[in-house]
């Protein structure tokens, strides 16, 4: 797995995990920003992160403005929407790998639009996974996605996996294998900075 994905992913969209620490640092360019780094923890040494929110600065911004440049930049419908982070690690005790769709949400979150972000996401890995398995002969039955964000809205929390609807989810997931729930966790914010555990992500 990590194998092909290194070779398939462009390197510059690559995110850096300290191992020694275990920990993937997450930054927020944007002045208004509340959170402008989280710390994700106790993340395993043999886990690969890369972004879909790449955004390399000036005129080279362009070529990222889209998750393909076979796909109108100018659609509204959510085709080119990506998320901040993707976290490919093997699940402790099985011959299974789990991918973390996830993204930063500093303010409140509107619930349709983060769906439909994480879901675009989440089709777009399922697309590179395909290719990893017919170029590397990596296992994509063996694949657990799970979907997350974090916000400052501890509110949010309360109620915190969506959608709300079981029977919704449950007929959605026999029409489509990508579901379209996703684990919301609220996090406490000191100088612009938050932690939190890898494991409270995969609810």
């Amino acid at each position: 797995m990590l194998t092909a994905f290194k070779g398939i992913i462009n390197p510059d969209v690559v995110l850096n995990i300290a191992t020694g620490d275990k920990e993937l640092t997450l930054k927020e360019e944007g002045t208004d920003s509340t959170i402008r780094k989280l710390h994700i923890q106790d993340v395993p040494e043999n886990a690969f992160a890369f972004t879909l929110d790449y955004q390399p600065g000036k005129r080279k911004n362009r070529w990222f403005k889209q998750l393909s440049c076979y796909v109108d930049v100018d659609n509204k419908e959510g085709v080119n929407k990506g998320c901040d982070l993707v976290l490919l690690f093997p699940k402790p005790g099985e011959n299974r790998w789990i991918v973390l769709i996830f993204d930063l949400k500093s303010k409140k979150p509107v619930i349709k639009k983060t769906e439909k972000q994480l879901l675009n996401s989440e089709l777009y890995v399922r697309y590179l996974m395909t290719m990893a398995e017919h170029h590397y002969g990596v296992d994509a039955n063996s694949v657990e996605y799970k979907r997350a964000i974090v916000t400052t809205k501890a509110k949010l929390s309360k109620n915190p996996t969506y959608p709300k609807d079981k029977k919704t989810s449950e007929s959605s997931d026999q029409r489509n294998p990508v579901s379209e729930s996703f684990h919301i966790k609220a996090v406490r914010v000191r100088r612009k900075e938050a932690h939190v555990h890898l494991g409270a992500l995969l609810k």
